[in-house]
């Protein structure tokens, strides 16, 4: 932190009523402030901008791959692993901030890891299975899976122990997009009723609530394969968006297809977003123009993660009207439907 910013933090104090009152300066980040999470994720990336280190790739994984104090990244070979962790340890070294808990698939790196830091075990992750936003990757068969962690089920089910049962499956990705929808789609369906936060949920919802939950346990045996495919050899990668609506809900899913040099193909899910119909009714083609820039947001947000990666993209949307809507000037249509055309060719 500047010099300049040292003096905003100013606050005053003494010991005791009898001493005089002193001017003091907060000199280090500390959490419990509104801008806690913000300072400590600008310290790292502060450390990397004023290194004497001069590799920029690893100086810009500390910039776009760390989520709080949690970095995720990774390589496309051992060789170039190897060195990225290396000079990301170097360069944040440098700030004070040494990096713990290592977790990786690449069995050369957690050794290295270890044998620098004098077989301390705190060093690496000590299970095979790591805990990060909502997933649980295992790091020696390399998938994903998910941990599903549901209370005895509530005797009374209110609108608002609803809402809170629901919420308790974290699914940042959009991976189990198929199960949580429904949820959403069931809570849709008791604002329409009116239901109170206190009030019970009327039976045939609350019915078909208790059957999914029992069924949602299964999740836990669910594996996704973490790595699509990419980057390796001559390996040649496509995605694929599908876009579709439904007079409930409308949603898009973004695969990886790819094709290997032995002339196999892996197809991978990627990610997902899901949104059930507005409450005020309209029509079925303008659901399916949303899911295209529900699709089109996805891509969007998919590739400015991957930042310098790019690979053909094809979408798909089963609606003729939605694509004669997008191969013409946004102008010619009614505001609802020109926008979201607008936004959509932009991407």
């Amino acid at each position: 932190m500047s010099t300049k910013n040292l003096d905003l933090q100013r606050f005053v104090w003494r010991r005791d009523p009898a001493f005089p009152i002193k001017d003091y300066r907060m000199l280090r980040v500390t959490y419990g402030v509104a801008a806690a999470s913000y300072l400590a994720v600008k310290s790292l990336q502060q450390t990397a901008k004023y290194s004497s280190h001069i590799c920029e790739k690893a100086a810009a994984v500390i910039h776009k791959d760390f989520y709080m104090d949690d970095l995720v990244t990774g390589a496309s070979s051992k060789e170039e692993l190897l060195c990225l962790q290396r000079n990301v340890s170097e360069i944040l070294k440098e700030g004070g901030f040494e990096l713990r808990k290592w977790a990786s698939n690449c069995a050369e790196l957690s050794e290295n890891v270890s044998n620098a830091s004098e077989n301390i075990s705190h060093y690496l992750v000590d299970s095979k299975d790591v805990h990060a936003l909502g997933l649980i990757w295992n790091t020696e068969e390399d998938y994903f899976t998910f941990s599903v962690n549901l209370n005895q089920p509530p005797t009374i089910l209110t609108k608002r122990t609803f809402l809170s049962d629901a919420s308790t499956l974290f699914d940042p990705l959009g991976l189990l997009a198929p199960a949580t929808i429904r949820s959403k789609m069931w809570f849709q369906e008791i604002w329409r009723m009116s239901v109170g936060w206190d009030d019970v949920v009327p039976d045939c919802i609350a019915a078909q609530w208790r059957q999914h939950r029992s069924e949602l346990l299964l999740i836990s045996s669910l594996k996704i394969s973490r790595w699509f495919g990419s980057g390796a050899g001559e390996s040649f990668t496509e995605l694929h968006i599908f876009a579709d609506a439904s007079e409930r809900a409308y949603a898009a899913v973004m695969y990886a297809r790819t094709l290997h040099n032995d002339g196999s193909i892996t197809v991978v899910l990627i990610s997902s977003k899901t949104k059930v119909a507005p409450l005020k009714t309209t029509t079925l083609p303008r659901l399916e123009l949303c899911a295209a820039h529900l699709a089109a947001k996805l891509a969007r947000s998919v590739l400015h993660s991957w930042g310098d990666l790019r690979y053909p993209i094809y979408a798909w949307t089963d609606s003729t009207i939605t694509l004669a809507w997008l191969q013409a000037h946004p102008n010619k249509w009614i505001t609802f439907v020109a926008n979201r055309v607008a936004d959509i060719q932009e991407v």
